[in-house]
């Protein structure tokens, strides 16, 4: 689908900011996550990655020079940078320039929050930025991943008080539910709850599609394999003919979720390859 960096999007493009945001400025960010959502349509990590970076340097060089403030280029760069982190760590999760990539997208990141209070940012570069810091969290130790995500909890506690009506938001915090311990505030309910808003919501099909597969996941946790099925199929006819879904279905044949993959991803593998090895399927 072609995307041109100027483009005004239904949804979003009546949505400027409180802190100052055009329009044009937010359709910038609505452009780059469709993008990273059709990057989903190619045949496996390797392609979409080359896709992905020729995109990228097509969208940013259409952007209208001098009509895009520092913020919303950040946001714009934290949307292609999360989504190359996803394809390079799964082409190599251990090399070193995969951990690289994350961790200065995170030090941009908190550079920039250090000197802009949380009330002076727009929300797309904030829902972006926290994004940012969930994917370096694995990277750090144990005390400081509990700091951040603490942190990171409060945020969304705060933006969803205020009324914040975007998915990428109601993704994060379904998430956090889905992975934090229940010990430490973790409820499959609470997840399955803020993941069911996003596909409502959007503004974008990159938040409608995951809301349906992070759905879909936490339902087949929760043994409800029939719904689970009905959510990939709605996530399907949001972006017809992606090799994501595949992957999740063959995930859950072997028992796995796509949350298992993200915490564990060398004994998933095992599972999945036992699993088919064993059955004869492919």
């Amino acid at each position: 689908m072609a995307i041109l960096a100027g483009a005004i999007f239904a949804l979003g493009a009546a949505d400027a900011f409180s802190s100052g945001w055009t329009e044009y400025e937010n359709s910038l960010v609505l452009g780059a996550m469709q993008i990273r959502l059709d990057s989903r349509s190619q045949k496996d990590q390797k392609t979409s990655l080359e896709w992905l970076e020729k995109k990228r340097a097509e969208f940013l060089s259409s952007i209208k020079k001098g009509e895009a403030g520092e913020e919303a280029l950040l946001a714009v760069e934290n949307v292609f940078v999360c989504e190359q982190y996803h394809y390079v760590w799964e082409l190599d999760d251990k090399a070193k320039a995969t951990g690289d990539l994350i961790l200065s997208q995170f030090n941009k990141v908190m550079e920039w929050n250090q000197s802009h209070p949380l009330e002076k940012r727009g929300e797309w570069y904030t829902l972006t930025a926290c994004e940012v810091i969930n994917n370096s969290m694995p990277l750090f130790k144990y005390s400081k991943r509990i700091s951040l995500g603490m942190d990171q909890k409060k945020l969304y506690d705060t933006m969803l008080s205020a009324g914040c009506k975007k998915g990428l938001l109601y993704l994060h915090t379904g998430l956090w539910y889905a992975f934090a311990p229940a010990i430490g505030g973790g409820s499959d309910d609470k997840a399955k709850k803020y993941f069911g808003v996003a596909p409502h919501i959007g503004p974008t099909d990159y938040e409608r599609f995951f809301g349906y597969v992070y759905l879909s996941q936490i339902e087949f946790k929760m043994g409800d394999s029939g719904s689970c099925k009905e959510r990939l199929e709605e996530a399907d006819k949001i972006l017809p003919g992606n090799v994501y879904t595949n992957f999740v279905r063959r995930l859950n044949a072997a028992g796995c979720t796509s949350f298992d993959y993200a915490t564990d991803r060398e004994d998933v593998d095992a599972k999945v390859e036992k699993f088919y090895a064993k059955s004869g399927k492919k």
